[in-house]
């Protein structure tokens, strides 16, 4: 990845991921990327979302992390490995989690989306995700670092 690249070059590339994936087919409602904390970073919906469904992705995003992580230890306490792919079904929908470098695009859908079809596009934008969010966080770490030093008491001269 270039490292001249602008942050916002890197956000509006994520973005534009999201919005593929998103219309991609008529069974995927929201894409997300979160950290490994689950921290919702971008999102995505087919709908324009009201505050309170913006909460909601945001909170699809917090727990979908944390269940992230619980299955990669699981994984490592059964001898499995890492996740490829973690999907979790429910009565009315279905959620798709794949790690994506420093973060897990996760995927949220209806019951009778095709699952083949899910799985696919995970594998093709999940390495595109991977590489821009290697800049993208990079970007946004050493500014919160930059910050960091400026405000730092050793720093202010009197």
């Amino acid at each position: 990845m270039d490292s001249s690249r602008d942050f916002h070059e890197d956000e509006k590339e994520l973005k534009e991921i999201l919005r593929t994936i998103v219309n991609s087919t008529a069974g995927i409602k929201y894409s997300l990327i979160i950290d490994d904390t689950g921290l919702t970073l971008l999102s995505h919906s087919k709908f324009n979302l009201t505050n309170d469904e913006m909460i909601s992705v945001e909170k699809i995003g917090a727990i979908g992390g944390a269940v992230f992580i619980a299955g990669e230890e699981q994984g490592e306490v059964l001898g499995y490995g890492h996740i490829n792919m973690q999907i979790t079904e429910y009565n009315k929908g279905m959620i798709f989690s794949v790690k994506a470098g420093k973060g897990i695009l996760c995927l949220a859908t209806d019951k009778n989306v095709n699952i083949g079809y899910v799985r696919a596009i995970t594998k093709k934008f999940a390495p595109k995700i991977k590489k821009v969010l290697e800049t993208y966080l990079e970007e946004d770490s050493s500014k919160g670092n930059k910050l960091k030093e400026l405000l730092d008491s050793d720093s202010i001269l009197i």
